[in-house]
């Protein structure tokens, strides 16, 4: 179980805790700020900044997202490690909107590991909430059965589904996205090659995708317990760039892409004691996810 610290919980709530309004930056002004990415929106990206407030961010195609690799030189990554929770160092200029155009993004892979973290964390945490619900509707059963036992057991589950509920809107209100479309994608063994029905779905994935506004696209590679451990992560991390590879090939920017994820043997969906149990955990989850706020806005 990933144990959450206590610099990730402060993290997290400081998204939690971050105000509704946006600060305006006057146009042509040079803004050279740090803070906390709050939420993500496909090309742009809510930040609270230690100075200004909360300030918008847009991502431009010059916009140089770097990790320090020493005093005076910087590695180039992809946009893609820009998600909620990361402490980022932006300089840019105010558009003509009151948003700050970024010139370079800058962070270390220490709080990227944080960032990470705090995601794994909140999965976590809605997978054990759902786990949760379960329970609570077998002892509701159990209560019917049962009606002795009503007031005793009605107490607890009251208890259960206040904590449930409140775990589920931590989680919520620091994603702030729903889930519009997904897709898995079977490998064979040993193999990175995306099946060439599997491609056609990617492809009118991608088409879909791109038809919605302020969207994300998920990517998680997945391998069997076939072969060593070392094998299967690189196996889940190459069948994910893959991929990525095929979605940013039908024109989905890589800033619109979440950072690709290489979960190993984790999570199976079925059996590895078996053929097709082990075809079927050597997989790449698709998700399109499209923040809750933009959605309403039609």
């Amino acid at each position: 179980m990933i144990r959450v610290t206590s610099r990730v919980l402060g993290i997290a709530l400081s998204c939690l805790l971050v105000s509704i309004g946006a600060a305006q930056v006057t146009s042509g002004k040079k803004v050279e700020t740090k803070g906390l990415i709050v939420t993500r929106e496909g090309e742009t990206f809510t930040m609270d900044s230690s100075d200004l407030g909360k300030l918008v961010v847009v991502l431009t195609e010059n916009t140089k997202v770097q990790v320090p690799k020493g005093v005076f030189r910087h590695s180039d990554i992809q946009v893609t490690s820009l998600v909620p929770g990361l402490e980022v160092e932006v300089k840019g200029v105010g558009g003509e909107a009151g948003q700050v155009l970024a010139e370079t993004v800058r962070f270390n892979k220490e709080s990227l590991r944080i960032a990470n973290q705090i995601q794994a964390g909140l999965a976590v945490t809605k997978a054990q909430a759902e786990a949760n619900k379960q329970n609570i509707e077998t002892n509701q059963q159990n209560i019917e059965a049962n009606q002795k036992a009503i007031g005793s057991n009605a107490s607890n589950i009251a208890q259960n589904a206040q904590q449930i509920q409140e775990a589920e809107q931590r989680f919520d209100n620091l994603t702030e996205f729903d889930v519009k479309k997904e897709l898995a994608i079977n490998f064979q063994t040993g193999k990175t090659v995306i099946p060439t029905d599997a491609q056609q779905q990617l492809i009118a994935l991608a088409s879909e995708a791109k038809g919605m506004k302020g969207y994300l696209i998920d990517v998680k590679g997945f391998a069997s317990t076939s072969g060593n451990a070392a094998r299967n992560q690189q196996l889940s991390e190459d069948r994910a760039e893959a991929v990525v590879t095929v979605l940013h090939q039908q024109g989905v920017p890589l800033k619109n892409i979440v950072t690709p994820a290489a979960m190993g043997t984790t999570s199976p969906v079925a059996s590895n004691n078996t053929r097709q149990g082990r075809l079927q955990n050597q997989r790449v989850e698709v998700k399109v996810l499209v923040n809750r706020a933009l959605a309403s806005k039609k």
